[in-house]
């Protein structure tokens, strides 16, 4: 049985069997932190029929990668001792996390040749990072198993087996902000049959998004772009974000990434994650606090937020199988070098108020369970008028209590339709007010200096 020893230099002297660990020729790539299980699970998947020992050390500060170098030092006070093997659970939308590891090295040999591989986490002021590093002895079998080595591990990411056909969030995880986890939730279907708009809008969202994206590869092979961006707007309650769900979990392979106003300031990073794990539907909701007109705008923060979103969007490149969807209530505030820019948004589309037909059949999917006597859905749909598809599944619980607390049953009557529609006139039309101004408090006042005000 081999020695251990305590120091991880020592260790890398008795793996490479000799003293001059200088010529040790090394290669390395850095990925973004989310992708941890997918890196981890190629890594071992590679060096698994190698039968690798696993080595854990200690890394002295969180701010830069440990790197060879740093491992073969054996004076001084950053020698670097070996340390247990530390797991870290990141949560990938299952039932259990992944243990996914922090820092360590795989020791093996290829073709009796020693090589290694050192995984190391580190911070940087756009999120975690990881960085790979493979080193082996200047020969040709090293130099062809490493290549080959770090293009698999790249191509397996893009592949994502953790994160395909799921959505990705992300919270701060600390007091500053300025530490983000990443969320994963399972994406759940939604049918056509749940969608209630009408068949205008249904076409133009087959046409350009599902039609599209199946036409995908064959818009490429003619020199057209592949990456579209999609505005969604109207009044608030319409079903906006209910839509981005049906497409979501409509486009199959995709994972899709939610973008909030908060974020913005470290977007590189969101949108650097959507390349890798290309095709994917990119998602920012209330696109109006982060890419309100120039004119409207007096927080430098706010101005920061708009150039680094228009930037990273035209990084994209025509090759990209990205789609962004973009959400507003306010359509006139948005910065038209956003909105009005075809290569950014491509198709601005109202998603609007329900017509008679559409809250009609709103009442009868919120309603499913109630039976509505007489002329009790048509009243409804007549007084409902002017309402969005939010207020519509409020007024449908307000009937079914209504009922039940009148007689104890799930019938309608049109004399329940009357009560409740003067309760809604007496007590939710005040709340329909403008937001726009809350809104734009948020976004002038997101600095400190700016909220002498306040």
């Amino acid at each position: 049985m081999a020695e251990k020893h305590n120091f991880v230099w020592q260790e890398l002297q008795r793996h490479f069997d000799t003293d001059d660990l200088t010529i040790v020729v090394s290669s390395r790539w850095k990925f973004t932190a989310h992708l941890l299980p997918d890196l981890q699970s190629a890594i071992e998947e590679q060096l698994e029929p190698l039968s690798p020992e696993v080595l854990g050390f200690q890394q002295f500060e969180e701010y830069s990668p440990m790197k060879l170098s740093d491992l073969t030092t054996s004076r001084g006070p950053y020698v670097v001792p070996r340390a247990p093997l530390q797991f870290q659970d990141i949560d990938i939308g299952e039932d259990q996390p992944y243990a996914s590891r922090n820092n360590c090295i795989w020791l093996f040999n290829i073709r009796s040749m020693p090589a290694l591989v050192i995984l190391s986490k580190f911070l940087t002021r756009h999120g975690p990072k990881i960085q790979v590093e493979i080193a082996h002895l200047p020969d040709d079998v090293g130099h062809a198993f490493a290549k080959d080595f770090l293009r698999t591990i790249q191509e397996q990411c893009k592949r994502s087996r953790y994160y395909r056909n799921k959505v990705v969030s992300f919270e701060s995880d600390d007091f500053s902000g300025t530490h983000e986890t990443m969320r994963v939730h399972d994406l759940h279907a939604v049918s056509r049959n749940d969608v209630v708009l009408s068949k205008a809008t249904m076409d133009q969202l087959d046409t350009h998004i599902l039609e599209f994206v199946k036409c995908r590869e064959q818009l490429k092979r003619l020199g057209q772009s592949a990456r579209k961006g999609i505005l969604f707007h109207g009044y608030p309650g319409t079903g906006k974000t209910h839509v981005i769900r049906y497409l979501a979990s409509n486009l199959p392979g995709h994972t899709t990434i939610l973008v909030t106003a908060e974020q913005m300031l470290n977007m590189e990073e969101y949108f650097a994650l959507a390349r890798i794990l290309q095709p994917c539907v990119m998602v920012f909701e209330d696109a109006d606090l982060v890419a309100r007109a120039r004119e409207d705008i007096s927080s430098q923060k706010a101005e920061t937020r708009l150039n680094r979103m228009l930037n990273e969007m035209d990084g994209l490149g025509t090759d990209a199988d990205i789609l962004i969807f973009l959400t507003t209530n306010r359509l006139n505030s948005l910065e038209g070098a956003l909105a009005s820019r075809s290569g950014r948004v491509d198709l601005v589309l109202e998603i609007p108020l329900p017509d008679d037909d559409c809250r009609e059949r709103l009442f009868r999917q919120y309603g499913y369970a109630l039976n509505f006597q007489d002329e009790a859905l048509a009243e409804a749909v007549v007084r409902s008028k002017g309402r969005s598809a939010a207020d519509v599944k409020e007024i449908v619980r307000r009937l079914a209590q209504q009922s039940i607390t009148r007689r104890g049953s799930l019938v309608i009557s049109r004399e329940d339709v009357e009560a409740v529609f003067a309760d809604v006139e007496a007590v939710l039309n005040p709340l329909k007010r403008d937001e726009g101004t809350v809104k734009r408090h948020i976004i002038d006042h997101d600095d400190e200096e700016d909220c002498g005000s306040c």
